[in-house]
């Protein structure tokens, strides 16, 4: 099961976590887990690099981490891109995705 995990104030995100493996075929293969290492990781590719939005993340084996120390409104339409193309994975998928937030 992956878990998405998103942080959001007052309609504002301030970041994600997505953790652990979906497990709809074998590592290699499963393509909804490279479906969500895609979307996570060319969001962070945007507002890293292409947004310079100043920003603390990690990426190893089973985690993408996302802390937004600044954000505007592009990366609010960012943030929300993935929040929405991550929903629409796990209705597809709701035994291999959850998606939760967190009040911050």
């Amino acid at each position: 099961m992956t878990r998405c995990e998103f942080l959001i104030g007052k309609g504002i995100f301030y970041g994600f976590k997505i953790t652990g493996h979906v497990g709809f075929d074998v590592k290699g293969k499963d393509v909804v887990c490279a479906a969500i290492s895609a979307v996570s990781q060319s969001t962070l590719i945007g507002l890293n690099e292409v947004m310079k939005v100043n920003l603390n993340y990690e990426i190893k084996d089973g985690l993408i981490r996302c802390d937004l120390k600044d954000s505007n409104e592009c990366a609010q339409f960012m943030m929300k891109t993935l929040y929405q193309t991550l929903v629409q994975i796990s209705k597809q998928y709701p035994r291999n995705v959850s998606i939760s937030e967190v009040e911050v």
